[in-house]
């Protein structure tokens, strides 16, 4: 195994070609004029992450940033068997998917130059990935200067530091906007030698912190309404689960409310408008009208959005709940 820095940085989604298995691996070799390293060229590394890692400390000591290109698979198994590293200037912009337009997609500045210098890695039979391919040819200037080259982002790690995390998470619970943390941590920057960090490296360090906290708070839900059932055994409540196993969506009655149901069934008002503050998830009361004209709440829900799929979780759950009986009328906002 190589050792190095750790750098995890997709710039642009990897492409993966598919092929049968009974067709030979190719070994690209390099053209004419191209430069190559012997001493690169046969290397060998336990995993893909190790030669990514050993790739990426090679082009931060010689003013490059890279990226993950391509992943060919077997056609039957699934299994990758090579893979491909580029310099992080390699293709060119893409034009809009009707290239007839000829309108270019917004993107923040230019910085694919058509660069052919890549590694590419093969399985072995033993499991092993060995470097069969190794071009060094850029048709760029380096970013020999530290400060430049950490620009880089295979090299700029600084938004994923503990550090850094931390403070996003911090700012986030204050109320502010990835964008307005992001302002925030790149104006308290004491060194010019740290990147940037951008407002979707915000918004997925919140996201990922939200989702979480989120998880811990329904589980104490789920608890509360648990200890609650011992006491009210006509109490109902049902959870929807992701495919993690965190839950997203939670419905929940009372025998009370249940009962209240079966005798004022006529008219349900639904409503979605409640937002909560902290999860900023939609609250969904469902409510009727008793023989006095006073609301009487039937069930709450917490949903995670307001998708078609989530509402029919949520009919389907209310319809369990209260015996298969369909109210005459449904109110909605």
């Amino acid at each position: 195994m190589v050792s190095g820095m750790m750098a995890e940085e997709v710039a642009q989604p990897t492409e993966t070609h598919v092929i049968d298995n009974n067709e030979p691996i190719r070994m690209v070799e390099c053209n004419e004029g191209k430069s190559k390293d012997e001493s690169i060229v046969g290397m060998v590394f336990d995993t893909p992450d190790d030669a990514y890692t050993f790739y990426n400390d090679y082009a931060f000591l010689h003013g490059f940033g890279i990226r993950r290109d391509s992943t060919f698979k077997h056609k039957s198994t699934k299994e990758p068997y090579r893979k491909i590293y580029v310099c992080d200037k390699e293709g060119f912009k893409r034009l809009d998917d009707n290239a007839s337009s000829g309108i270019e997609k917004k993107r923040r500045r230019e910085v694919r130059l058509g660069c052919k210098a890549e590694l590419r890695i093969s399985k072995n039979k033993d499991g092993k990935w060995f470097v069969d391919t190794f071009n060094n040819t850029h048709n760029h200037d380096m970013s020999m200067i530290p400060t430049k080259v950490m620009k880089h982002r295979s090299h700029n790690k600084f938004h994923r530091s503990m550090e850094c995390k931390s403070l996003m998470v911090k700012l986030g619970q204050s109320g502010l906007k990835p964008c307005e943390v992001r302002k925030a941590i790149n104006g308290m920057k004491t060194s010019a030698a740290v990147a940037d960090v951008t407002s979707k490296q915000c918004a997925d360090v919140l996201s990922e912190q939200q989702k979480q906290y989120r998880g811990k708070e329904f589980y104490g839900l789920i608890k509360h309404f648990q200890d609650k059932a011992l006491l009210d055994h006509e109490q109902y409540f049902s959870v929807d689960l992701c495919d993690d196993g965190c839950p997203k969506n939670i419905f929940w009655a009372d025998g009370r409310s249940r009962d209240a149901y079966t005798k004022f069934s006529d008219v349900v008002v639904f409503d979605v408008t409640y937002m909560t503050n902290k999860f900023k998830m939609p609250f969904a009361p469902s409510v009727g009208v008793n023989h006095h004209g006073q609301s009487i709440l039937f069930g709450g829900a917490l949903l995670e959005n307001e998708k078609e799929e989530t509402f029919e979780w949520l009919f389907e759950q209310f319809l369990k709940c209260m015996f298969g009986k369909c109210p005459k009328a449904i109110i909605t906002d």
